[in-house]
């Protein structure tokens, strides 16, 4: 047995167990499509950009949430834009109910260490990428980019106000997902090159805000920081450290409490497959082509329908400004491929360990 395997018994190894058939499932639909947004796909990183975005509401509405919970010094506030404001309190009053006892409170204090939460990351890389001064990311990012991603994180706001501990099922399935399977999707984005993750902002110099950027912040800083963590252990003692307070849980559950955990994973799983199949939905995802992934035409579709289906499925509503830097003639019908990037991680997660 690996030294990182979880035993079938402990509650991370039955959450993977109980997930099994769903996480093969996931890996059917995703697999196919995160080539496709990358080269020689693609000459620039939109596509990545605007499937980051997609999926980006259901990281900042879990971590808003949590920290709106549990205000610790251990990491740097987020905005509760998107946990509370997108919520009408008369449409669901429930969101607003009172917090969870005081015991509960604890421990749900203590369960991620320092350097786990991804949302700071995650906004600084959409700044980089978009070009989107943090105002206006803040400004796009207040808008569901579709009505899949608006359900999940309505389900997750209502789920974790009326159950806190369902937020174990959340932090197992994407903290260990961007520690293990996301060391892969690293290193394939970082194999692209720093011209290709640069290429966008470069080619819009004329911006003031570009010209003025004082250096060239290495992209593991900037850009990819979302897959990366702080110090010398490249995130090991930080899995650690939460794999460790959350071992010492075991005994902190109810029955009930577990079941509900593992329930909730497998919600967790059957959400992002139904991101992925929006995005199908929206771009028109010819099958046939995934089917055949290292061998699509990226000129199958004409550059001025590539460009309006881009705007679409980032926010048909979204003003002028927002979208100019995804008017590339080179975003493809492939673009669905990068929607649920941040999910590989949980495909490349082994269901029976996680390391």
């Amino acid at each position: 047995m690996a030294k990182d395997a979880v035993l079938p018994t402990s509650l991370p190894g039955e959450i993977n167990a109980a997930t099994r058939t769903l996480h093969s499932t996931l890996n059917c639909l995703i697999t196919t499509r995160l080539p496709l947004a990358l080269p020689p796909h693609t000459p620039t990183p939109s596509v990545y950009t605007a499937g980051l975005l997609h999926f980006a509401h259901i990281y900042l509405t879990l971590e808003s949430l949590w920290t709106d919970l549990l205000p610790s010094p251990s990491d740097p506030p987020t905005s509760p834009l998107l946990s509370f404001l997108l919520v009408n309190p008369y449409d669901a009053p429930e969101l607003f109910s009172s917090p969870p006892s005081p015991v509960m409170l604890r421990f749900l204090q203590h369960l991620r260490p320092r350097g786990l939460a991804r949302s700071t990351r995650l906004k600084r890389d959409l700044e980089f990428l978009t070009g989107l001064h943090p105002t206006d990311l803040s400004v796009l990012l207040a808008q569901y980019p579709g009505e899949k991603v608006q359900e999940y994180c309505i389900h997750i706001r209502r789920m974790v106000k009326a159950k806190p501990h369902l937020l174990v099922a959340y932090a197992w399935c994407y903290y260990m997902a961007v520690f293990s399977g996301g060391r892969w999707i690293r290193s394939e984005l970082l194999k692209c090159g720093e011209e290709f993750w640069r290429s966008a902002r470069e080619q819009d110099a004329e911006k003031a805000e570009v010209e003025a950027e004082p250096e060239r912040v290495g992209l593991l800083e900037r850009g990819l920081s979302f897959w990366n963590f702080d110090g010398a252990h490249d995130g090991e003692d930080i899995k650690a450290e939460f794999k460790r307070r959350l071992a010492g849980a075991e005994d902190f559950f109810t029955p009930d409490e577990r079941v509900d955990i593992i329930e909730e994973a497998k919600n967790i799983f059957k959400y992002s497959a139904s991101l992925v199949q929006e995005l199908d939905e929206k771009i028109g995802t010819d099958a046939a082509k995934l089917a055949q992934v290292g061998h699509v035409d990226s000129g199958t579709l004409r550059a001025n329908d590539k460009m309006k289906v881009a705007e679409k499925v980032i926010n048909p509503n979204m003003s002028q400004s927002a979208v100019t830097w995804l008017r590339r003639p080179e975003i493809t019908g492939v673009f669905v491929a990068l929607g649920c990037l941040a999910c590989v991680a949980l495909l490349r997660l082994d269901p029976r360990s996680a390391s």
